[in-house]
């Protein structure tokens, strides 16, 4: 594909506040954020696993036979790994853009100011804001693939791929609290903790939730924590406490149930560059060309620290609530009662 640079009648100019109506939301990026670690090598590992403990039973050794020690056994250890890929944007801007900043289109009224005033600077920030949201979507999509020459691509394992322990298919149901609580018990079923779990999700699922705890007596807690900026809400579940998101870039159907603590985004910067840097590139002409790149990975952690749902339902109906008020009262002067509708 071509070279397609910022030109004068290619990318007028006009005066206003900006507004972006694309999507740059990236909560996942953000609430990990924190934890980012760095690799000298595009493989890195995402931790290592072993089975220890067991179901537990109960020894029976006489003292006679104690004077003999059992046979030797080993626990073997397996390392999981994941791999950092490229992400990478261009931008151009020729010599008489830069210059003709000051011609506006659209409405001229004496007095006004440009914006942006650096024609760089926009395209930079906005190819910045499309990196962010690949890399949003990538750490929950990403399927994984290990290069073997230089033309082939290094892909990062995301959260959808990596889990395979937990998972539920709704069968096109909504999702409602016994769902999640059997999730968490699968989580706990599979020995991993279960404190902070988060359910990352739609607004249809996060809709079809929050009446199931309304049509449960139950109340979904708004900004009950915080994380680099990101309020989560919480409800109790009858195996404990679920922190709920509106999450972003997941497929239709599909809800995650995330232990966020063991979540990091993996960065592998170019030496005396740093990672996610912006550079000019060799000029051809009345013009200037840069590139923005930077490799990174998603840590998962054990993918069994995880739980996912598959075929939750696409839809909601507002359910419509009724209660009744029992009053108590002596028998001999009783008070009649009648259910109350919603609004009633």
């Amino acid at each position: 594909m071509p070279d397609v640079f910022a030109t004068s009648f290619g990318v007028l100019n006009y005066s206003g506040m900006l507004f972006n109506k694309g999507n740059t939301r990236c909560p996942l990026s953000s609430i990990i954020g924190g934890r980012a670690k760095t690799t000298n090598h595009v493989e890195f590992v995402t931790g290592q696993e072993y089975t220890g403990g067991g179901t537990g039973s109960q020894p029976s050794i006489s003292e006679t036979a104690s004077l003999t020690a059992p046979d030797a056994t080993v626990v073997t250890r397996e390392q999981k790994t994941n791999v950092t890929q490229i992400f990478q944007e261009s931008v151009g801007i020729s010599y008489a853009k830069q210059s003709n900043m000051g011609t506006l289109s659209g409405l001229n009224v004496t007095n006004q100011q440009e914006n942006p005033i650096n024609e760089l600077d926009f395209q930079v920030a906005a190819k910045m804001q499309k990196v962010n949201r690949d890399i949003e979507y990538t750490f929950i999509n990403g399927v994984y693939n290990k290069a073997t020459s230089d033309a082939t691509v290094n892909k990062t394992r995301g959260l959808i791929t990596a889990i395979t322990t937990n998972v539920k298919a709704m069968g096109s149901k909504p999702l409602g609290l016994w769902d999640i609580a059997d999730m968490v018990k699968k989580i706990y079923g599979a020995n991993a903790p279960t404190d902070g779990l988060c359910l990352w999700c739609d607004a249809t699922t996060l809709f079809q939730v929050n009446a199931d705890a309304v049509q449960n007596g139950l109340t979904v807690v708004p900004a009950s924590r915080e994380i680099n900026g990101i309020a989560l809400s919480s409800v109790v579940t009858p195996i404990g406490v679920v922190y709920l998101y509106l999450g972003e870039c997941l497929p239709a159907g599909t809800a995650l149930l995330l232990n966020l603590n063991v979540l990091a985004p993996v960065y592998q910067p170019v030496p005396g560059k740093g990672n996610f840097f912006l550079e000019p590139l060799a000029k051809t002409g009345a013009g200037e060309k840069y590139q923005l790149f930077g490799q990174i990975g998603l840590d998962h952690g054990p993918e069994w620290y995880h739980g996912k749902f598959t075929g939750i339902a696409q839809s909601f109906t507002a359910p419509k609530y009724s209660r009744s008020v029992f009053i108590a009262n002596d028998t001999s002067n009783p008070v009649n009662t009648k259910e109350v509708g919603a609004g009633g």
